[in-house]
């Protein structure tokens, strides 16, 4: 991987979230991120929601399964905005490797990160769309569109365990589609 001179892996959320965090009040500093003098948030502990999608695979469960399972995604979805899928057949070797490969992207240096063309543009940062500094995601992410995955022209660089995920492409948008099949 290429060498970058005094280069940190972080986003640059300062400088580009400064105006909006300078133009904020003390109160809505305080609760996205607390600077010196505010006090955090207490945090509470909560169970996250997992969902089993083994009843939507063929050899699953019947309609009733398959809709009580699309109902417990979209409830998990507006509730929480994300949930953990178990029971979804994609190895856990696979599972792993692409863990590795995502630890090693988000350790790049965040100029290799935003200009290597990841998938076509899939590495994401921070909150584009906030207005207040409550609304600041202090994240980054990275998408695998698995529709595209397999004809990608963008380099994946060391990032080999990436092209193997197109193999299980077909379960996840059987996974996807309707219930109503």
């Amino acid at each position: 991987m290429p060498a970058f001179a005094e280069s940190t892996a972080e986003p640059p959320l300062a400088d580009s979230y400064y105006a909006l965090l300078r133009g904020g009040n003390k109160a809505d500093e305080c609760a996205s991120a607390p600077p010196p003098g505010c006090q955090a948030p207490p945090v509470s502990e909560c169970e996250l929601p997992m969902i089993d999608v083994g009843c939507l695979t063929a050899c699953g469960g019947g309609t009733e399964e398959r809709a009580a399972c699309a109902a417990a995604i979209a409830s998990a979805a507006a509730e929480w905005g994300f949930f953990q899928v178990v029971n979804h057949g994609v190895k856990q070797e696979l599972l792993e490797a692409m863990r590795r490969e995502q630890v090693r992207l988000f350790r790049l240096p965040f100029e290799a990160k935003a200009t290597a063309g990841l998938l076509n543009d899939s590495y994401r940062w921070g909150s584009p769309t906030a207005t207040s500094p409550r609304q600041l995601s202090w994240s980054e992410a990275f998408h695998v569109p698995l529709a595209g995955i397999s004809g990608s022209p963008c380099s994946y660089g060391e990032l080999t365990s990436i092209r193997y995920v197109r193999t299980y492409s077909y379960s996840v948008w059987f996974i996807d589609t309707p219930v109503s099949r």
